[in-house]
């Protein structure tokens, strides 16, 4: 039997949430932890086209495997019909299809579900005696000690101009309505730190420059990260991550982190309402002391990006002055804002939809750009008009964002 060739494509449809995802992050978790998980003995191919890779249709891999977020599935069920119309055996995974599994399974022929860790091996394994199932799911989070490195050579890390990305942990210990991370991995787990760094030198040697520590919440976890800082320290990486306001409580934990290399970190201080923030189990973020916070964590030589999301049932139409008042003055590197995306699988989506309040599930339009839920106290065309216009005033960096409201006459 001759060798067998899987072909891993994170698709896209170019989407501002792609554009969104691309400015935040390295190279995406689900094709690479797949390619990581392959077994040596497999041939692989990738493609991730949200750094603008366009998909190979003369691929000779016997599998195709196709990862998909909200925004992207259509376009991943376009690239599926085409391959699958080549003899190709397809397989869907990522977000969407977790949580959308009857839909995925009409595109294609079997679907991953969770992280994809011992259920791929199974799945090509079974692929090669002929056994395919309709679905491989793992139950169970894996031990982050058994993650292999991303692979540096298949796709050339100049496609994102040599910023990579390691992981660090899997979950988050809080639980936003609005997030899928909780749903997606119900338990918080730590790397080994040693692993970290190994990949880190892999990573370096490869002349990488920027590295993402991958993350949901570096720092929750002071001991640990305490650690990690410490055994980062003498390979001179820049580091950026993801983790929450309350960093700029901890002096030590700051100062180990800029010498440790962090030199920018994304925070969800999400909105200035507190009764939001309450609802949304993150009553630890104090709009009144957001500003202060920001200047702390400046004062370390860390720089700090952030999103703020607009439509959440306790906003009116005040909230988009509200807030840029509010914010101003702040002292962040970039400001994203997008309009609250109500997920399939987070509680919020079942919530507008059990309350009848879901307006499309026309998923291209899930970007953060479209208002595709019914808002509590202002129509959804004030809610995008809104949102277009507190992006206008801070000027940040998508300038490409919310361009499908350019045609309202704003």
């Amino acid at each position: 039997m001759k060798n067998l060739k899987v072909y891993l494509i994170k698709a896209s449809a170019g989407s501002d949430y792609s554009e969104y995802k691309k400015n935040t992050g390295g190279p995406p978790q689900n094709i690479f932890s797949t390619a990581a998980a392959t077994p040596k003995n497999v041939a692989i191919e990738m493609t991730d086209e949200v750094v603008g890779m366009k998909v190979n249709y003369k691929s000779d891999a016997d599998i195709v495997a196709i990862f998909m977020s909200t925004p992207d599935a259509y376009k991943a069920y376009d690239i599926a019909r085409k391959f699958k119309e080549k003899g190709k055996t397809i397989v869907l995974g990522g977000l969407h299809t977790k949580f959308m599994q009857e839909e995925a399974k009409a595109n294609c022929g079997t679907i991953l579900v969770g992280e994809v860790e011992g259920i791929w091996e199974e799945l090509l394994n079974d692929f090669r005696n002929n056994q395919l199932k309709p679905k491989y799911e793992r139950t169970t989070p894996i031990d982050l000690a058994e993650l292999n490195p991303y692979p540096l050579n298949i796709i050339d890390p100049a496609h994102y101009d040599y910023t990579w990305s390691v992981v660090v942990s899997r979950g988050c210990p809080y639980s936003c309505d609005f997030c899928l991370v909780p749903e997606f991995s119900p338990r918080y787990r730590m790397r080994p730190v040693k692993n970290i760094v190994s990949e880190v030198k892999a990573a370096k040697a490869w002349g990488i420059e920027w590295c993402e520590l991958h993350s949901d919440n570096l720092t929750v976890n002071k001991k640990y990260a305490m650690e990690l800082f410490k055994q980062l320290k003498p390979l001179n990486m820049n580091f950026y991550a993801e983790t929450t306001i309350k960093i700029s409580e901890d002096d030590e934990l700051m100062k180990a982190a800029a010498e440790g290399g962090l030199k920018m970190i994304l925070v969800g201080l999400e909105t200035i309402s507190k009764a939001a923030l309450k609802e949304q189990n993150k009553g630890f973020v104090n709009p009144d002391k957001m500003k202060e916070q920001i200047e702390k964590i400046n004062s370390f030589g860390i720089k700090v990006i952030s999103d703020f999301l607009f439509g959440f049932d306790d906003h009116d139409h005040n909230i988009f002055e509200d807030t840029y008042q509010h914010t101003k003055d702040f002292k962040l590197e970039e400001i994203f804002p997008h309009l609250l995306i109500p997920f399939p699988g987070t509680k919020t989506y079942e919530k507008f939809d059990n309350d009848g309040r879901i307006l499309t599930k026309d998923w291209s339009k899930y970007d953060g750009t479209h208002a595709v839920f019914q808002p509590k106290q202002m129509m959804p065309e004030d809610l995008e008009n809104g949102t277009y216009w507190f992006w206008q005033k801070h000027n940040g960096f998508l300038k490409n964002a919310l361009k499908s409201l350019l045609g309202r006459g704003l």
